[in-house]
């Protein structure tokens, strides 16, 4: 039978049986991906990725510069948050052949994969390092571009960049190249997930968990936020290092809205506590798990066990809903219906990509209408998801947030993230 609720304001009803069919799942969520990962044969199969869509998008080439963008094309890796400020490195890749890698003083570590044709010096555009010279080392940089263009005879002339300075881009406009997005190119490549990237995401979901362990360890009346999510660098520190793409942890009111980053704040007995993992890992690929802890000694009040299990039913539905082959739409269209009461603290999306980072695709609440031009888009096997619940009101203290990674399978979806959920809130 279903657990009715007992807040009187909703006739809200727990499915144990969903809720657990969603923990049988995690019994068996890594048993795909022991071993390790062939480092190369992953490199390959992304440059092969990004050079199909380069492709189907008609463009002779590709100008990387992000830094994400930029390991995920070339399997290299210097200096991520300098990198995120300006165009120190960057990567051409042709619709057909081998890579030029721009690299600032050819800092490129580790081995250098084949399909990396030529290194050269990078024109380090940055303002930081070329200074008053900048706008010239920028006219060079898309001289260089330009011929690298026209020499591949392809037969197009559209150069797709994500991320560069207006002054590189109106050069090589100017130059007869149309200039096209590379963020569509980059985002649809890295859909669709290897099995060694799949290892490689398991791997850092596995300390992201330690680190959720070692936080639900700590808390306790009078850590700091600052403090308590530090417990998380420490166990990503430790497992071979990474970065986050934020420093998401917020206890009692800060949790409602959901989305802050930690404060100095000192927790208080009584008061939920919310993180969000989004770390990425030594492989380069990411965790975005969250989880809602209680702060003791005392037990959860009505309230929050109510906050909790809504969470907890919401995060679920959607997990056991969501199937291959199914367009945004028809996910987006039978998705958990959020409450009325619920509403405007809801999140900003039923689920999203994950990779190397939160990525393509983003499907919103079927009212919010942003994936109408995702209508003909599929959810296809292998795509990595995270389910996200967010549950609290307007006029209320506290919000809980819950968020579990899923590989999509043939079937039922495979969970990648596997740390339990809170006996003191959910029973």
């Amino acid at each position: 039978m279903a657990q009715q609720s007992a807040h009187p304001a909703i006739a809200f009803q727990l499915d144990p049986e969903r809720v657990g069919a969603v923990r049988r799942l995690r019994d068996a969520a890594l048993k795909d991906h022991d071993g390790a990962p062939d480092m190369d044969r992953m490199a390959h199969y992304r440059y092969a990725r990004l050079q199909q869509q380069i492709i189907a998008n008609d463009c002779a080439g590709a100008l990387i510069i992000n830094s994400t963008n930029l390991l995920y094309a070339t399997d290299t890796l210097y200096a991520q948050g300098q990198g995120s400020r300006g165009s120190t490195r960057a990567v051409f890749v042709p619709a057909e052949g081998r890579a030029v890698l721009y690299d600032w003083g050819k800092y490129t570590f580790g081995k250098r994969p084949d399909f990396i044709g030529e290194i050269r010096d990078s024109f380090a555009t940055d303002y930081f390092i070329s200074g008053a010279f900048y706008a010239d080392s920028t006219k060079r940089w898309a001289d260089d571009i330009v011929d690298l263009v026209n020499s591949l005879k392809l037969g197009t002339k559209r150069l797709a960049i994500d991320h560069c300075e207006p002054e590189l881009a109106i050069h090589i406009a100017n130059a007869g190249i149309e200039i096209v997005n590379a963020e569509k190119i980059i985002e649809r490549a890295g859909a669709i997930k290897s099995d060694d990237e799949l290892y490689c995401m398991a791997h850092t979901v596995a300390i992201a968990e330690r680190g959720l362990t070692r936080i639900r360890e700590k808390i306790r009346p009078g850590i700091s936020e600052q403090e308590l999510w530090s417990e998380l660098a420490h166990e990503n520190a430790r497992h071979g290092n990474g970065w986050f793409d934020y420093c998401m942890l917020a206890s009692g009111r800060r949790t409602n809205p959901w989305g802050g980053e930690c404060s100095h704040k000192l927790i208080e007995a009584g008061e939920l506590v919310g993180v969000d993992t989004g770390m990425i890992g030594p492989y380069g690929y990411c965790a975005d798990i969250s989880r809602t802890f209680f702060c003791g000694p005392d037990k959860p009040d009505a309230e929050q066990r109510h906050l909790y299990q809504v969470a907890l039913e919401n995060l679920s539905f959607n997990i056991e809903a969501i199937r291959a082959g199914m367009s945004f739409r028809e996910f987006s269209e039978k998705a958990w219906p959020v409450p009325e009461e619920f509403w405007s603290r809801r999140y900003n999306s039923i689920a999203h990509g994950v990779g190397m980072g939160n990525e393509w695709p983003l499907i919103p609440f079927r009212a919010d209408s942003l994936c109408d031009g995702d209508d003909d888009q599929i959810i296809e096997v292998n795509m990595v998801l995270a389910i996200e619940a967010c549950i609290g009101r307007e006029d209320g203290i506290e919000c809980v947030k819950l968020e579990d990674m899923i590989i999509v399978r043939e079937g039922k979806c495979q969970l990648l993230s596997t740390f339990p959920y809170e006996d003191a809130l959910f029973r």
